[in-house]
């Protein structure tokens, strides 16, 4: 068979709704020629960048999927606005008090409200792209990430395949209304729901999952041991993750990395 050239990542910009310009890397796995792939969109937790996804992504790229990683608001590159850079705060001391000033102050001054319609407009984007399948796609949401996912779902939910979040918290930071307006979410979505978490995530994550999922027969909680947060807990997931991930997308690669995780 002839040899092709491998498809080139893709540097996305994309405008938010108050002027604020999104960054991310769209990158292809390597494939047969023609080939149509899903597409997973990755939202990070606070204060990180897009590059915490990269175990995960490069993961799914060896399951034949592409993924879309975009720096949130005020991190990594998404920073500018037409009035000039606005970043988040960080914690000015490693203490929990000065991590939740920061948290706080940041959702405020760079408009965490905003992150949920940021995804739609960065999957909508990475969903026109060249080689990918616009009917099948994965949200992935890490955190504050995690929330933001579970409340743009709904409007990607003709080509939602699957949801996957790890240490899904700061729900407020997206409107007092939001833990509410997320549990409506998980009800209506078609598609399946898996919500991972540490037993003693410091942000109630597990309990957040365990709520929003109740009673949902398609959506599950894979709570595992310790207090690490978000993409803290990936290794610990990371079979049960890919195998969710497989089956949502219809991909057909094996992943065979044990894990702890367990079921609820």
């Amino acid at each position: 068979m002839p040899s092709y050239p491998a498809l080139s990542p893709l540097q996305m910009s994309v405008p938010a709704s108050d002027g604020l310009v999104l960054m991310g890397h769209l990158v292809y796995p390597h494939g047969k020629a023609g080939s149509r792939y899903p597409l997973a969109v990755l939202a990070h937790q606070y204060p990180a960048t897009r590059d915490t996804f990269a175990p995960l992504t490069a993961d799914l790229h060896a399951l034949g999927v592409a993924t879309l990683a975009f720096d949130l608001r005020g991190h990594g590159e998404s920073i500018w606005t037409t009035a000039g850079v606005r970043v988040v705060d960080t914690p000015t001391t490693p203490t929990m008090e000065a991590f939740a000033t920061a948290f706080t102050s940041s959702a405020v001054k760079t408009g965490f409200a905003h992150i949920s319609d940021d995804i739609v407009r960065v999957a909508s984007w990475g969903m026109t792209q060249n080689y990918i399948d616009a009917s099948r796609v994965l949200l992935v949401g890490a955190s504050v990430g995690g929330t933001g996912v579970l409340l743009a779902a709904p409007h990607l939910d003709g080509a939602l395949c699957g949801l996957v979040t790890f240490g899904a918290a700061g729900a407020p930071m997206h409107g007092s209304d939001a833990p509410q307006r997320i549990r409506r979410n998980c009800e209506h979505l078609r598609s399946p729901i898996l919500l991972t978490s540490s037993q003693g995530d410091p942000f109630d994550a597990a309990k957040n999952a365990e709520s929003w999922a109740k009673g949902l027969s398609h959506a599950r909680t894979l709570i595992v041991p310790g207090a690490d947060h978000a993409m803290a807990i990936y290794y610990a997931v990371r079979r049960e993750v890919l195998a969710f991930a497989r089956k949502a997308l219809g991909s057909t690669t094996a992943t065979r990395t044990p894990s702890k995780a367990k079921r609820r």
